[in-house]
């Protein structure tokens, strides 16, 4: 709802500032991106904007929706000694708790799923958001779209002595194993053993660990992020309205990462934000080459001239 007031309070004030209220662009990146699709979907944000880039990130990928929130709730209200069985109750309870007791409660929530966040509410959130992306004819096909990826989506969990000797089959196992339990209900078994199969190069008798490293840095990237976003992409290729997509392929010449894995979650926000051309942002690099200066140039006109025609 906060997101929503915002695109009123656009509405209502943005022809001060020169802008056009009936030429408005919405754009997140990772959860960002997630927040975006949900407001494509929202009867809330009818009319509030026109177009829409999502960066690594849709309502389908399976941390983009707290689907068990009102569980997880309740053991934080149980942790803090508030009431757990009517509502009203609850919240006047967690009303009259300290932000310091809130924030240090524990809620164990499995991996690649979130506890809290963007529920199926009915109102903001009318129902699952893969229904009405089905449907050529609903609100999200109303939109514009850019959307895409980085090469490495899910490079952050790994410690930093894997990322420079690599992984063993084993801790591969184990990370694939914990991403399939956490997603899927049925045919756990098969679905681990086709993912292997899909990411092993078997064309190699003995697999590297950087080999085996980077090929399940790809898969997870693929289910928690790229596959759940393209998908997203094909329902709305569907519509009437324009869609694009990009992969985001460079990695910064003397950035924080090796250089084998492409640009890495996140790093696309340097140019789209021209850090290369002013080297004043203090969470990006600042030794930026002329070719990535000029590289910064391009996203920013590209981004500008969707936002401004589509």
């Amino acid at each position: 709802m906060d997101q929503v007031a915002a695109l009123h309070w656009v509405q209502a004030n943005i022809a001060e500032f020169g802008g056009d209220p009936k030429n408005v662009t919405i754009i997140g990146q990772g959860h960002g991106a997630a927040f975006v699709n949900l407001l494509m979907i929202s009867p809330m944000a009818r009319g509030l904007f026109q177009r829409a880039i999502m960066q690594s990130g849709s309502a389908l990928s399976p941390w983009a929706i707290a689907h068990d929130a009102l569980t997880y709730g309740r053991q934080v209200c149980s942790t803090l000694n508030c009431p757990t069985t009517e509502s009203g109750p609850m919240l006047d309870c967690m009303r009259q708790r300290p932000l310091a007791d809130i924030m240090r409660v524990q809620v164990m929530v499995p991996e690649h799923l979130s506890a809290f966040g963007p529920t199926v509410d009915g109102i903001v959130i009318p129902v699952d958001p893969l229904t009405p992306m089905k449907e050529k004819e609903s609100l999200f096909g109303q939109y514009d779209l850019l959307f895409g990826v980085t090469r490495a989506e899910n490079f952050y969990h790994l410690s930093s002595n894997e990322e420079k000797i690599g992984i063993d089959a084993n801790r591969r196992d184990r990370l694939l194993r914990t991403l399939v339990r956490n997603l899927f209900n049925y045919h756990m078994q098969e679905i681990f053993l086709t993912i292997v199969n899909e990411y092993t190069d078997w064309t190699r008798p003995v697999q590297h660990p950087i080999s085996i490293l980077d090929a399940t840095l790809e898969a997870l990237g693929d289910g928690l992020t790229v596959a759940p976003l393209i998908r997203t992409g094909n329902y709305h290729s569907k519509t009437q309205s324009k869609t694009y997509f990009y992969v985001f392929g460079y990695q910064t010449e003397n950035g924080d990462y090796p250089q084998r894995h492409g640009a890495i979650h996140g790093e696309d926000l340097a140019y789209l934000f021209g850090a290369p051309l002013v080297g004043t942002l203090s969470h990006f690099p600042r030794n930026y080459t002329k070719a990535e200066m000029s590289l910064s140039e391009a996203v920013m006109s590209y981004w500008i001239n969707f936002a401004k025609s589509g």
